[in-house]
């Protein structure tokens, strides 16, 4: 399976009922399967804390591919992304009541996402090869030397998404989270936990690493 491939749709369903499934457990209700009409993230949630087994369902498949993005780019390994994507899921179940509702989800789950991510390198002795940097900070032009932006499609498929496998994890991510969820700065910084500054600078040197790779290529 290459970093180019997509969460399957299939994929999504099934693990949106494996939700629904354990959600149902731990509140012992019967299932519902109501279709649930289009909603904002605050109104699903406060449907989900009233005890509407749709509302979360719908949660996971909004945001499913997202976080399988982001657990996929780190660990490159489609079996650990899949855990730790349901495992995103499970932890952000439990926190839903503690979250204020005026604030996007996608950031805050990206987080769960991330720090799971943090925690299974650990535990798989796995040594970062590059972190987010902080001191030495540069606030860079955004299109500065954009090797993303200046590939057609098919290139990026062929050649830029196989070079993205070379990063470190964390560049990896960041670029995942910006082009490819097409996030800005400040959810991007939410997400990781860094300031912004920090997003723009390693955004930038991810970048110029990826440029290298594709210029030694040729």
């Amino acid at each position: 399976m290459t970093a180019s491939a997509l969460l399957p749709i299939s994929w999504t369903t099934v693990f949106a009922a494996r939700i629904e499934s354990t959600r149902r457990r731990w509140l012992s209700t019967p299932p519902r399967v109501e279709t649930i009409a289009v909603s904002t993230e605050a109104e699903l949630v406060t449907q989900h804390l009233a005890g509407d087994p749709r509302a979360f369902a719908e949660l996971v498949k909004r945001h499913t591919h997202a976080i399988y993005n982001v657990t996929y780019r780190f660990t490159n390994d489609a079996h650990e992304a899949e855990n730790l994507t349901q495992e995103t899921f499970l932890r952000a179940w439990n926190a839903l009541p503690r979250l204020a509702l005026d604030k996007p989800l996608k950031p805050y789950f990206i987080k769960i996402a991330v720090n799971l991510c943090h925690d299974w390198a650990e535990q798989k002795k796995i040594a970062p090869t590059q972190s987010l940097d902080v001191d030495g900070e540069i606030d860079f032009p955004d299109d500065a030397s954009d090797p993303l932006r200046a590939v057609s499609d098919a290139e990026l498929r062929e050649r830029v998404r196989a070079k993205l496998e070379l990063l470190p994890a964390l560049y990896r991510t960041v670029i995942a989270l910006r082009y490819t969820e097409e996030m800005s700065y400040e959810e991007i910084a939410t997400a990781l936990d860094v300031p912004l500054n920090t997003v723009r600078t390693n955004l930038h040197r991810a970048k110029m690493k990826l440029r290298v790779l594709l210029e030694n290529e040729a």
